[in-house]
């Protein structure tokens, strides 16, 4: 009892108790900072440029059609587009579905928002009936690799000149290439275009050569059409379309014919 009763009492000692336990707790707190903390990760940085953009070349449109043209014209179409992607795009190369078509312009690079125009020009010279052309443009940093152009085109012979007089179409280096060598491997309608419709005229209506969308003309046989076809009219300027005198016309050229030629529609 009369320890306790001192230690409450006895300010020295109290005071030596609490400088004790203080200089221990600094000790203590002291050797925790003066350990090394350990590094902490650095967050991983993306690559050193931002994520790559792309660029978008939207073309007002990518198909046009001609409509009917002459054979032999030049003709040409412009294809205008725009960047309107978030990256640069660069035209790198454009390559043609043949030599008859050409692209003019445009490769180079496009800005974002940036504008530009393709000129495409097609030679129609030697070329016959539907025709489809193709651009293929290939493309630098664009959302696709390459884009494709299309243009199509109905073409037509022609007008035929004056005719003065009957004129031998079998021996005439110009009529015969018009009229006979250029239905080679045409059929139907393109063939009747071809060989047929410079005398008897479009849809049958009639020209130099009578009209065969008649009344008259549509009650002969399948077999007397075959056989005006092939042996020709000699006397009234009609080429016969059998070989060793005309290109010949295959009997599945000669049913075509007569199919078409059905199908007109009588006056």
């Amino acid at each position: 009892m009369s320890n306790r009763s001192q230690l409450r009492t006895d300010p020295l000692l109290l005071g030596f108790i609490l400088l004790i336990t203080g200089v221990a707790s600094f000790l203590h707190f002291k050797g925790d900072t003066d350990k090394v903390a350990a590094p902490i990760a650095p967050i991983q940085q993306a690559a050193s440029s931002a994520v790559q953009t792309h660029g978008h070349l939207a073309f007002e449109h990518s198909f046009f059609d001609f409509g009917t043209v002459v054979e032999g014209e030049i003709i040409k179409h412009t294809f205008k587009f725009k960047n309107d992607g978030a990256g640069k795009v660069k035209i790198a190369k454009t390559e043609t579905s043949c030599g008859c078509t050409t692209a003019n312009g445009a490769l180079k690079e496009y800005v974002p928002g940036e504008s530009g125009e393709m000129e495409v020009v097609i030679d129609t010279k030697g070329k016959k009936g539907i025709i489809v052309k193709t651009v293929t443009l290939t493309l630098e940093n664009g959302d696709v690799a390459t884009f494709d152009l299309s243009l199509t085109m109905k073409l037509e012979p022609p007008p035929h000149p004056k005719i003065e007089k009957m004129r031998n179409i079998n021996t005439e280096a110009a009529c015969k290439s018009c009229h006979l060598e250029s239905g080679e491997g045409q059929s139907g309608v393109f063939l009747y275009h071809r060989v047929c419709s410079q005398c008897h005229g479009k849809k049958g209506v009639g020209g130099f050569a009578r009209a065969l969308n008649d009344a008259e003309w549509q009650k002969v046989s399948d077999a007397h059409i075959k056989k005006t076809i092939l042996g020709g009219l000699p006397g009234k300027g009609m080429p016969s379309f059998v070989d060793g005198v005309t290109p010949p016309l295959t009997e599945e050229q000669v049913g075509s014919l007569i199919k078409y030629i059905r199908g007109l529609a009588p006056q």
